[in-house]
């Protein structure tokens, strides 16, 4: 190798040892080699064909017209003050590839010595837009999965509330706690199943209501198709299982006769639309309507209002209990409902 060539072309040129050469434009990485003017005067063979351009072109400071121009005065800052203090640095910017596409490279460099005096740097770059893309969307899932965290615990602590009260015997309170975790586990189990793309309220529904009615002769629903986020799915799921557990204690299900019709309708409203569902029970006892709220009529709505930004609303009825309540949801060829921002 010539060390008495001064100007960028003539180094370019008399890097030029075969070997050298062959070792570095087989290497898996990109590498470059600035002299001590802080000019580059050479790039190996990845290099070029990532940028599609030719030695000639990306000699000097040429490769800089390739940095994204919202990453450019970082990137030469930090180069400029690496090379005036003699010392290594690693940095990441946005390189054109050669498809005219922005990529972000990892670029290291570190200076290099020649009998003693300083001769310039060397550098190796990779492509680490795939990596920065999971790095983004882990970010992504565990930011979600701290809100669905988030909402989870507070139904939990709604369920907790209405279920230990100072007036009920602790047994009681238990049964009804531990049958509310049951079906909020089963509400979940439905998010997790891996064979669903998405939530349909169909779906949730026929979940909910299996346990109650295996042979499927006393519970009916049908609506349009229509697919929950998973927010308004868990509390679609709580609501109706805080139904079905009344009405097989006191309501229809109490009875041999006794019925429940479940139906719902879509709202078209401003982002997100809604599904407004109605449940009515018919030939259980006779209903009076209570002197006070229960604590599961007190759980329905708080878990609507909180979790899906819906509304309840149960009237008893002398023929059997209504109960008509609204939560998110979209037509299966729209968006997805916009879920509530993490906070």
């Amino acid at each position: 190798m010539n060390d008495d060539a001064t100007g960028p072309i003539e180094r370019a040129i008399a890097t030029g040892d075969h070997e050298f050469r062959e070792l570095a434009d087989f290497a898996p990485v990109m590498i470059w080699r600035s002299g001590p003017d802080k000019l580059c005067d050479w790039f190996n063979k990845p290099w070029l064909e990532y940028t599609g351009r030719d030695m000639a072109a990306e000699l000097g400071d040429g490769w800089a017209t390739g940095v994204h121009p919202d990453d450019l005065e970082r990137c030469l800052d930090t180069y400029v003050d690496a090379f005036d203090a003699r010392k290594p640095f690693s940095m990441e910017y946005r390189l054109r590839r050669h498809d005219g596409q922005y990529r972000w490279l990892l670029d290291n460099g570190a200076p290099f010595h020649r009998g003693g005096t300083f001769a310039g740097y060397w550098g190796s770059c990779v492509d680490v837009s795939n990596h920065r893309d999971a790095e983004r969307a882990q970010r992504i899932v565990i930011n979600d999965l701290n809100h669905r965290m988030k909402n989870v615990l507070a139904v939990v602590q709604a369920m907790a509330m209405q279920s230990f009260t100072d007036d009920r015997p602790l047994d009681v309170s238990m049964s009804a706690f531990g049958s509310r975790l049951r079906a909020l586990a089963r509400a979940h189990d439905l998010l997790l199943d891996p064979s669903r793309n998405d939530l349909t309220l169909h779906g949730v529904i026929q979940s909910a209501v299996a346990p109650h009615d295996p042979g499927k002769a006393r519970i009916t629903f049908a609506g349009p198709p229509l697919v929950l986020d998973p927010e308004a799915a868990v509390a679609m799921a709580m609501a109706i299982h805080e139904l079905l557990t009344n009405a097989a204690k006191y309501g229809a299900l109490s009875t041999p006769s006794g019925t429940v019709a479940i139906a719902w309708t879509y709202v078209e409203t401003p982002e997100p639309g809604k599904a407004r569902l109605e449940w009515k029970e018919r030939g259980g006892p006779a209903v009076a309507a209570p002197m006070r709220r229960g604590f599961g009529t007190r759980f329905i709505e708080r878990v609507l209002s909180g979790q899906s930004r819906g509304q309840a609303a149960i009237r008893f009825e002398q023929d059997g209990v209504r109960a008509v309540f609204e939560a998110a949801a979209g037509l299966p060829w729209s968006p997805q409902p916009k879920k509530n921002a993490p906070g």
